[in-house]
């Protein structure tokens, strides 16, 4: 979605307006980081899966809540940002902003949904999990 968001920005506004309109470089901007993130993900889970092992992932599941709520805060800035576009140039572009601020909504739906499975991940690994309950029972590890 993030590539058709990028599809949706119109050249030949962009290129008239990005010296003096921010928020076009906003949505660049998020748009890279979140394939960024993407992209680092897939490398770090084939990695992880590569070594075979039964390896504890939190602080894998720590990044992926941190930046996913990054995604969240970034992708409802730009449905903000194609709301107020949209509004301010409903007759040149203002239906592919409007089609902007949707699909960031559906970025937002999506990174809502990885970071609740990643917090629920460390909630039944970490809190939840009946093998800790008992480990510092006096203040000794056993």
């Amino acid at each position: 979605m993030t590539i058709v968001v990028l599809i949706l920005l119109d050249p030949t506004y962009v290129t008239a307006y990005i010296s003096v309109n921010y928020e076009i470089v906003l949505i660049y901007i998020v748009s890279a980081l979140t394939l960024l993130y993407c992209i680092v993900s897939v490398i770090m889970y084939f990695l992880l899966a590569k070594r075979g092992e039964e390896t504890p992932l939190t602080n894998c599941s720590l990044s992926e809540v941190i930046f996913s709520t990054a995604g969240i805060m970034g992708w409802l800035i730009i449905i903000g940002i194609g709301g107020t576009i949209s509004q301010r140039t409903i007759i040149e572009t203002g239906e592919r902003f409007g089609w902007i601020g949707a699909l960031a909504g559906i970025n937002t739906g999506c990174f809502l949904g990885i970071a609740a499975l990643f917090t629920m991940n460390l909630i039944n690994d970490k809190i939840l999990a009946t093998g800790r309950l008992r480990k510092y029972e006096k203040g000794y590890p056993q």
